[in-house]
């Protein structure tokens, strides 16, 4: 009878071994981001970009000085004014800001259409404020400026979603970390950025386990740019075989039985 016992207990052992090894082999590899980068050297940046200002974009354009009155005309700001003349302005700023039309050109207070399409928020400062100071309108203005609908979108395994990016300075990476990682959904050497400039649609493919993204000109995002990350379908090729481990596993167990009950 111990004999009978050992027997059926080595046999469960056996297939518990066997659908271990199964289950291992069904299990997918694990994912690595820039399974490549060096560990005991830097890689130079080298295409650390400027965000441009594009038609469609909006601007917020805010200018202040020292006597606050003087930036009034400039600003799409509520204003209080007291009984003595004085002015205050809210702090809430116009959440729409300034339309950039398709020829690059917001219409400024004053100052009138100017010509901003092209120009990093920098230069757009700077544009402004030299108008402002060389007219005499504010002769110590400070510009402030920044693109209120800068927005990527995701689709496929990123969510799908949409992040709006305050900082108007993203690149994929970070935007991954922020729509959704790609961890076992994605096909992690195809993901593609879609990008329209200069009256042309335009496909990037990034691999994400490699350090040439670094050089690729989609590694930092621009407005509207679309990332879609291809959904790695649960492979008909593991579901197939998990499907054949079931089945012999369950072969096995009933051959295990029948050994055990024909030797009692």
């Amino acid at each position: 009878m111990n004999h009978h016992s050992h027997l059926g207990r080595a046999a469960t052992g056996l297939l518990l071994g066997m659908a271990v090894l199964m289950l291992a082999s069904c299990k997918p590899s694990k994912f690595v981001y820039l399974e490549d980068m060096p560990t005991d050297r830097s890689l130079p940046i080298t295409n650390n970009i400027e965000t441009h200002v594009k038609p469609g974009d909006r601007l917020s354009i805010v200018v202040s000085c020292s006597k606050q009155e003087l930036a009034i005309p400039f600003n799409n700001m509520s204003y209080n004014v007291s009984a003595s003349g004085t002015a205050s302005g809210s702090s809430v700023r116009d959440t729409e800001g300034y339309l950039v039309d398709e020829e690059g050109c917001i219409d400024f207070p004053t100052l009138g259409r100017l010509k901003v399409g092209g120009l990093t928020l920098a230069e757009v400062k700077d544009f402004v404020r030299g108008l402002l100071i060389e007219g005499m309108h504010v002769p110590d203005a400070v510009v402030d400026a920044h693109i209120t609908n800068f927005t990527i979108y995701g689709l496929g395994a990123l969510a799908p979603g949409k992040l709006t990016v305050p900082e108007a300075k993203i690149n994929i990476l970070q935007a991954v970390a922020q729509l959704s990682d790609l961890e076992g959904r994605a096909k992690y050497d195809r993901v593609r950025v879609i990008r329209e400039e200069d009256g042309q649609r335009m496909e990037f493919v990034l691999n994400m386990t490699s350090t040439d993204i670094f050089r690729s000109p989609a590694f930092n995002l621009q407005q509207n740019d679309i990332v879609y990350a291809e959904p790695r379908k649960r492979s008909s090729n593991t579901a197939n075989k998990a499907a054949l481990w079931v089945s012999i596993l369950a072969t096995l167990a009933s051959i295990a039985y029948s050994i055990t009950y024909i030797v009692k």
